[in-house]
């Protein structure tokens, strides 16, 4: 048995062959590589190909909105999806097999205690149920129309996003040709929907929506007036209204958002590489100290992906305080521009000119520590959460998990500026675009969800760590420690106790270079005489446990020996 020793080079001495094992010099890459065994991981595979699978996880069920249909999965209960069908498309759609005549789901978001809200695009114009008990029924709004048209694309299509708080729905999607409004309806408001001016947004790809407090915070890139092929056309944003914004005054802003404001977002490298373009975001609050965070994924137009972090309480700091862009009048303080306040409709006219006129903060909001926590380029970072783990010590640690381009799974420790890619999941039993990644932080479980399945698997794996406490220690997962009296890699709790993690360096075994000593020779202690034969093909396994280190055969000292046939495995 060879053990390996990141960040070292451990030789085994053998009469014939040697062994080498050197560190590589860079961690961006994945430490280890899995492929999830099948009775670790529970899926269920969808009837068709998904390709705008929603999914909403809820406890320990997970919605999944196809193609006309609805599939509720709890994997605790069976692994058979209970599945709803939508009312058929219109016949003229029937047969074909068109984007346009698909009745996607689009929306899928808790209404109230009972009822689900579940939106699709149908045929010609989209449409919204209300779903309880497996039962749908058509959502009417205030013109006692149903609900459904603007709320969401139809046909679909990519850079929409909604949300759903206090039975209030917040929506973006085309309107007027291409362009696309944030809006926004209550069942019991006016009859008509709050809707965004056209000129607060530029042919705008929204990637997701947040409520925060007493506000709901959107993300999105929007186009910009470039005649240069060099320079990216796109900017990303963040933008927020307020949730009882019930619109304007009769003068101005009436039926529209009065307290849209808007700010760049940054996220760029100190030699002036640019990800301008937001794909995804996950909002994460300590379980610790109460600090909530924004993590981004952007991508550049140089094929390049990273992602950004961002302290929300600087990013409120920014709306507060910064001058309107393009503005060169004061700024009213009573309220400013974009204050929650009790009545909308009694905002000064001067308040809501300025959200009107000039809705853009002229501060630029950027990430925490001046640059992306992290980048890759092959492959692309596609999706993130974020998961918190409160270790023996009491500290909280953020691990990061990151959807691939190439389907795979990515665990990353974050470690203050840095990261350190723990391991490469291979999770899906077939290959296909991974549409978005679910956390269960409760029970540390991930459901991931692509075109072709729904799978779930532990996020806690410390069995793969096996051997001394140096294999616990080094893969720095804040999920694991090693256990000096059991003396193997558990578990970890803030209650553990004689319980060793080191997520900084992953040294503090007392023992260990004697650790690897013993491990780097048959237990019984005799020495494994590997005698070769001229002519004879030999085959070496080399099982690497980890992909931080380099593991080289050489034969008595040399790299090879003329005659002699070495393939290693």
């Amino acid at each position: 048995m060879i053990s390996v020793h990141d960040h070292r080079s451990v030789i085994m001495l053998l009469p014939v062959l040697l062994l080498f094992i050197a560190a590589a010099t860079t961690n961006t890459s994945p430490r280890l590589k899995h492929t999830l065994p099948d009775h670790n991981t529970k899926r269920v595979p969808f009837q068709q190909v998904e390709q705008f699978a929603t999914t909403l996880l809820e406890g320990q069920t997970v919605y999944i909105g196809g193609n006309g249909i609805l599939y509720q999965i709890n994997f605790d209960d069976s692994s058979t999806p209970n599945e709803i069908r939508l009312p058929d498309v219109p016949e003229k759609c029937r047969g074909q097999n068109t984007a346009s005549c698909g009745n996607y789901i689009m929306v899928l978001q808790r209404f109230d205690e009972n009822k689900l809200l579940v939106c699709a695009t149908g045929s010609p114009y989209s449409r919204c149920w209300l779903s309880h008990n497996g039962e749908l029924k058509e959502f009417i709004n205030g013109q006692k129309r149903v609900l459904g048209r603007f709320v969401l694309p139809s046909p679909p299509r990519q850079g929409f996003a909604s949300l759903v708080v206090e039975e209030r729905i917040y929506s973006a999607a085309p309107f007027d040709g291409d362009k696309m409004v944030f809006d926004g309806y209550r069942k019991n408001d006016d009859i008509k929907r709050l809707r965004a001016d056209t000129r607060w947004m530029n042919d705008p790809r929204f990637v997701g929506m947040s409520p925060v407090k007493d506000l709901i915070y959107m993300f999105f890139r929007e186009r910009i007036s470039q005649n240069n092929p060099d320079v990216d056309p796109w900017i990303s944003r963040i933008a927020r209204v307020c949730k009882d914004d019930h619109g304007g005054s009769p003068r101005r802003l009436q039926m529209k958002w009065s307290t849209f404001l808007k700010a760049r977002l940054l996220c760029n490298e100190p030699n002036n590489v640019h990800f301008n373009r937001i794909e995804d975001t996950f909002i994460y609050k300590s379980a610790v100290d109460n600090e909530t965070r924004v993590y981004g994924v952007f991508s550049s137009n140089w094929n390049g992906t990273a992602v950004c972090v961002y302290s929300m309480k600087e990013i409120g700091d920014v709306f507060k305080t910064s001058d309107f862009k393009d503005s060169n009048g004061p700024v009213p303080s009573n309220p400013r521009p974009g204050t929650c306040v009790k009545n909308t409709k009694e905002l000064p006219d001067e308040v809501l000119a300025l959200v009107e006129d000039h809705p853009e903060m002229k501060t630029l909001i950027s990430p925490i520590g001046g640059r992306p926590l992290m980048t890759s380029y092959d492959p692309h970072i596609k999706k993130i959460v974020v998961d918190s783990v409160v270790g023996p010590n009491g500290e909280e640690n953020r691990l990061l998990i990151l959807a691939m381009g190439d389907g795979t799974i990515h665990k990353v420790l974050e470690t203050g500026t840095s990261t350190f890619t723990i391991a490469q999941l291979t999770v899906l039993k077939q290959p296909a675009p991974i549409l978005s990644l679910s956390l269960d932080s409760d029970r540390k479980l991930l459901y991931v969800t692509s075109t072709m399945e729904l799978a779930r698997f532990p996020l806690v794996a410390c069995e793969e760590y096996v051997g001394p406490c140096a294999t616990c220690l080094q893969a720095r997962d804040p999920y694991c420690g090693w256990d000096n009296d059991q003396k193997k890699c558990i578990p970890v709790t803030p209650n553990s106790k004689n319980v060793v993690q080191n997520l900084t360096s992953g040294d503090g075994c007392v023992t260990i270079k004697a650790e690897m000593a013993r491990s780097s020779a048959p237990r019984d202690g005799t020495v494994l005489r590997l005698p070769l034969n001229e002519g004879i093909p030999v085959y070496l396994s080399c099982p690497k446990q980890s992909y931080h280190a380099d593991y080289t055969w050489t034969f008595s000292g040399e790299g090879g020996r003329e005659g002699a046939a070495l393939f290693v495995q």
